[in-house]
């Protein structure tokens, strides 16, 4: 589902300033802070979900079924969560270490879904631009503060990359909105893109 067209430019995070550089310096700090985020995360829930779900075997106790089967389903619900933000992470990660880090600016909020996914353009590009999906790494879905006035890019548009925001130092990965309306790009991009694109794993479209 698309979010109304008045609240693309809304909807902003509150995150505060990042405790690492964000200034394209230090991707590795920003890699390390998601993961640490998201262990954190994890780990703030998912003790209670467990215990919820073990007291039933300890006390054996039939009326403790209802609270065991929340706690079964909070456990597999904060584990898929886990999984799904390491991935975004380390999928960001990839993309840092195969692609440099330049500064793209402006940047266009061009739409959100309801599925914390974020679409935008960067305002430097000639001819037809490419409209971006960007997944915030920690499944987040607002706009960073400040993105409109840049971000660090690495990567490929014909293929995908990953940004770090400045201030917030959130990290997004991005690619193509429609990836067929971009088959002929890529398919133009060339042996050496191709394999770097593959090394960075953007060649292929990433599950969403």
């Amino acid at each position: 589902m698309t979010v109304p067209e008045r609240w693309k430019d809304g909807l902003e995070s509150d995150t505060p300033p990042a405790p690492y550089a964000t200034d394209g310096t230090d991707f590795g700090g920003a890699v390390r802070y998601h993961y640490g985020v998201a262990l954190k995360k994890f780990l703030k829930f998912f003790p209670v979900f467990l215990l919820l779900w073990v007291q039933l075997f300890v006390f054996r106790l039939d009326y403790l079924l209802p609270v065991a089967i929340v706690g079964m389903f909070g456990m597999v619900w904060k584990l898929f969560l886990l999984a799904d933000r390491l991935r975004f992470t380390r999928k960001c990660s990839k993309v840092f270490r195969t692609y440099p880090l330049e500064f793209r600016t402006p940047v266009e909020k061009y739409g959100m879904e309801s599925t914390h996914t974020l679409f935008l353009r960067f305002g430097d590009q000639g001819g037809t631009p490419f409209t971006l999906r960007a997944k915030h790494a920690l499944g987040r879905g607002r706009w960073p503060v400040g993105i409109t006035d840049g971000v660090w890019f690495a990567g490929d548009e014909p293929f995908g990359g990953a940004i770090i925001v400045p201030g917030s130092g959130e990290l997004l990965f991005l690619q193509p909105r429609d990836w067929a309306a971009r088959n002929e790009d890529r398919a133009n991009a060339g042996p050496e893109r191709t394999e770097k694109a593959g090394r960075a794993g953007i060649k292929r479209p990433a599950r969403r």
